[in-house]
């Protein structure tokens, strides 16, 4: 019987956290990354000041503190995608490597509380490595004025992307028999959402050109001189790169999930504060602009802002934000991640592979 019971998954969590904790390199791991995500994040910043963009008041700090803010959270993602799956990855194959997987096959617990709780285990301790980070990204975050809202959805959304890393770790730990071969794999998918794809998205871009009938603001130049003129709006047919049908390609990119939880750069405004460009608002805005090649404002090709007829209340493309689209997409995967686990640990089993420990 397939059941999922609060106190049996209790029970697994609690006994995958006392093997956890109670090893000294547990602390020692803990210790090592707070003080490098805090040391990296003081370097960056002391790296701004020095470059004279942060000074001791003033609009220059909120700049500084958004570049060290935006730094901080890309590099707290890309030390997570580092650490989560080196501590999923090993949850099935390493317990049965060690003889101790059966045992827990023999008792009460189901397969399916077996797995949640590893799961949720190991969710546990990513947050553990999450909260020790937070010293070296709330500081800069209050420096530059980010709303509180801004850093709890960049905060929540790397919880969320945790958990889902971490039930893939532990569904590819099911497959393999070896922890070596599910680590490696867990870094194979990392590699892939991360790097492969948008290799893929920028190689697959010539091919999608387009011809496009489009709305552009062109100026028109006053007759015997080169001094501008008016803005003039025309239609024209251009070739358009329809970046829109290769967005599923960005999807799943942890990057661009989180960085798309920030608020958009607000370009054409003339009340653009240091506060409102860090790096992440940078990538949240391209992203946009990208799923919608097409709209007005990527082809104002009027220099003169103060010139006739420009298209001062043209505003920026509406799309859909990417990360629900990509975090349902990590999501369908960690359910499936979950349910061949869970099927993988059922007892009896059919067939081993060989060499495979039992007990």
């Amino acid at each position: 019987m397939m059941s999922l019971r609060p106190r049996g998954v209790g029970l697994m969590i609690d006994l995958e956290l006392r093997q956890r904790v109670r090893t000294v390199r547990w602390y020692i791991a803990l210790g090592i990354w707070f003080l490098l995500l805090t040391g990296m994040s003081v370097l960056i910043g002391l790296a701004s000041m020095w470059l004279g963009t942060g000074s001791v008041f003033g609009d220059d700090l909120r700049l500084a503190g958004a570049i060290v803010f935006s730094a901080s959270v890309l590099l707290l993602i890309f030390a997570m995608l580092l650490v989560i799956p080196a501590m999923s990855s090993a949850a099935i194959n390493g317990d049965r490597a060690d003889g101790t997987l059966a045992t827990l096959q023999a008792t009460l617990l189901s397969p399916l509380e077996i797995v949640v709780g590893k799961v949720l285990a190991g969710w546990i301790t990513g947050l553990a490595f999450l909260v020790a980070a937070l010293p070296s990204v709330v500081p800069a975050a209050l420096l530059a004025g980010a709303s509180p809202f801004y850093v709890a959805r960049v905060i929540a959304m790397i919880a969320a992307l945790t958990l889902c890393i971490t039930a893939i770790g532990v569904g590819l730990s099911s497959l393999t028999n070896r922890p070596l071969g599910s680590v490696v794999l867990s870094y194979l998918v990392v590699l892939g959402t991360t790097t492969i794809l948008p290799i893929v998205f920028a190689c697959a871009a010539p091919f999608v050109v387009w011809k496009h009938e489009v709305t552009v603001y062109e100026t028109e130049y006053t007759s015997g001189s080169m001094d501008a003129g008016r803005c003039v709006k025309t239609q024209e047919v251009r070739d358009v790169v329809r970046t829109d049908l290769l967005m599923p390609l960005l999807w799943l990119n942890p990057f661009v999930i989180v960085a798309d939880t920030a608020p958009q750069i607000p370009i054409g405004q003339d009340d653009i504060g240091p506060g409102d460009i860090d790096a992440l608002r940078g990538i949240s805005t391209l992203v946009r602009y990208l799923a919608h090649p097409t709209h007005p404002s990527h082809f104002v090709e009027c220099w003169d802002t103060e010139a006739e007829g420009y298209p001062k209340d043209l505003e920026q493309p509406w799309t859909l934000p990417v990360w629900p689209m990509g975090l349902g997409a990590h999501a369908l995967v960690a359910a499936g991640a979950v349910a061949v686990a869970t099927y993988r640990i059922k007892a009896p089993v059919r067939r081993l592979g060989t060499g495979t420990r039992i007990a």
